[in-house]
């Protein structure tokens, strides 16, 4: 075989739809839900999304660098598109999901193939797909009243809204996102928040969906802003990526067959309600082990400090800067002694909320369930983090930081920027561990529940908590990690006080 035809079949890979419309994987093929994941996923990489970009990837490193320190690396275990497997799990966990990348990359293709997969007619997407343009009203996204009903009507209740059909849909796409007036988002932010819509006292239902939205990037450029509200509602940020000229051949072959790969979803890979809700219920029942739970405390729970937001401790987070209209940037310095190359919180300019914390989880799930796991890994949590954070945290470009040799390169890509963040916290996990563990244990016993304490078992716990948060606060610096367990130390102790202060008042 020369050099051209094991090319063409290493791009072709395994997945290939046979006459039958089915798709046939060898010892690839399964029989569960996951192993149809996993066949949808393979006949979308290699006959529907032309993307050779594997960047979640699991098992052993293998690293090749260059003398200018370009590094690629190559692994023992399956890789995965991110851009063909984040809108998969976005399909089966029924979250929303922002495409971004230039015009022509695929990201509307993507989209309508998650809504084939979920068994929707192609025709059907087509109609569906709201497209965002400067002259989008409510109405045009929304539905109307029926103009007879205007004529008649006595009350509001008697006008019948005639709602947009796309609105119940299981998958719902909305394209260049970007583009729609401010007053139509916040119809849309209700829709995707709320998840139903009101006009007239009439109202409709989302109901359960997935949502994917697309623009041509996520830094403002469409014809308006996006508003806060509805951007913070968008839980996972999904980039395309360029074309290969490496499947150009592939490319010259749909020409000259004149039909798309959306036309030619094999049948065998697309999704009943059932199985649809079936995936979700099983999503959820994956387990998180505490200790990867633990790293992702440390993590996320890094982020939200500042020592210099407050004199009053509870109030030492970056919430506080940001209602007084202050910035890290314009605090973090020199009067601060933890150091800034170390310790993330100077890195960016804000934390994240808990809507994020629930979204990492969920997706985690999903990734694990999607390979044939029974529990998340910490590989699953790190894969993942980068696209959800995406557009939650916000970069300090004035961090120390960034002033280091080379690392200014990672305020052009987050990705690559959260990866490193969350890989330091790791390599600092393994420390903070001990005192971790001292602080669950108390919680722990909190969590078992008070009713049938006494006062003297209450007040010792009571002892024991403080004794353990005046060592943190002594014997340790001040991180954003310790500074997460001394708050959760000082609730616990409050729990206890107020059960006692009861007890006393009930024996009295």
């Amino acid at each position: 075989m020369n050099t051209r035809e094991t090319v063409k079949r290493l791009l072709e890979g395994r997945a290939k739809a046979g006459p039958d419309l089915r798709t046939h994987l060898s010892d690839l093929d399964g029989s569960t839900l996951p192993d149809k994941m996993r066949r949808s996923y393979l006949w979308i990489v290699n006959n529907a999304i032309l993307c050779p970009t594997y960047d979640i990837s699991f098992g052993n490193r293998r690293s090749f660098k260059n003398s200018a320190g370009d590094t690629i690396e190559l692994t023992d275990s399956m890789s995965f598109s991110s851009f063909i497997l984040l809108p998969m799990l976005t399909l089966f966990t029924c979250r929303r999901a922002l495409l971004v990348g230039g015009p022509g990359r695929g990201k509307t293709s993507s989209a309508v193939l998650m809504a084939l997969l979920s068994g929707m007619p192609l025709d059907a997407v087509r109609r569906s797909i709201q497209r965002g343009h400067p002259q989008l009203t409510i109405a045009d996204l929304l539905g109307v009243p029926l103009p007879s009903d205007m004529m008649k009507a006595e009350k509001l209740s008697d006008i019948e809204v005639a709602w947009r059909g796309w609105i119940t849909e299981r998958v719902k796409i909305i394209d260049e996102y970007n583009r729609i007036p401010t007053k139509t988002q916040s119809a849309l932010l209700s829709l995707m928040a709320e998840g139903y819509a009101e006009m007239f006292d009439q109202y409709v239902y989302a109901g359960r969906s997935s949502w994917f939205l697309t623009a041509n990037d996520d830094a403002g450029g469409g014809t308006f802003q996006v508003i806060e509200a509805l951007k913070d509602r968008i839980d996972i940020v999904i980039r395309a990526v360029p074309f290969n000229t490496g499947f150009l051949e592939t490319l010259l072959e749909r020409i000259e067959k004149d039909r798309s790969p959306e036309e030619q979803v094999p049948s065998d890979i697309v999704f009943t309600p059932d199985e649809l809700a079936t995936i979700h219920a099983e999503i959820l029942d994956v387990k998180i082990p505490a200790d990867v739970l633990g790293r992702l405390s440390t993590f996320l729970g890094s982020l939200d400090f500042c020592r210099m937001a407050s004199t009053v401790f509870e109030l030492k987070n970056k919430d506080t800067l940001r209602l007084s209209g202050h910035t890290v940037s314009g605090v973090c310095d020199e009067r601060c002694p933890l150091d800034k190359n170390v310790h993330l919180c100077s890195q960016t300019e804000n934390g994240v909320s808990v809507r994020v914390y629930q979204t990492v989880l969920h997706f985690a799930k999903a990734l694990a369930y999607f390979r044939g796991l029974f529990e998340v890994s910490i590989d699953d949590v790190a894969q993942i983090l980068p696209w959800v954070l995406h557009d939650k945290l916000v970069p300090n470009p004035r961090s120390p930081f960034f002033l280091g040799k080379g690392k200014d390169v990672l305020l052009y890509d987050r990705v690559a920027w959260i990866r490193e963040m969350f890989s330091s916290a790791m390599s600092r996990h393994a420390s903070h561990e001990p005192i971790r563990k001292k602080v669950q244990e108390l919680a722990g016993d909190l969590n078992r529940g008070l009713e049938g304490l006494d006062l003297k078992t209450v007040e010792n716990r009571m002892a024991k908590t403080a004794s353990l948060l005046d060592s943190l606060l002594t014997k340790n610096e001040l991180s954003g990690s310790v500074y997460e367990e001394i708050i959760l130390l000082k609730s616990i102790h409050s729990r206890y006080q107020n059960y006692a202060q009861w007890l006393r008042q009930k024996s009295s």
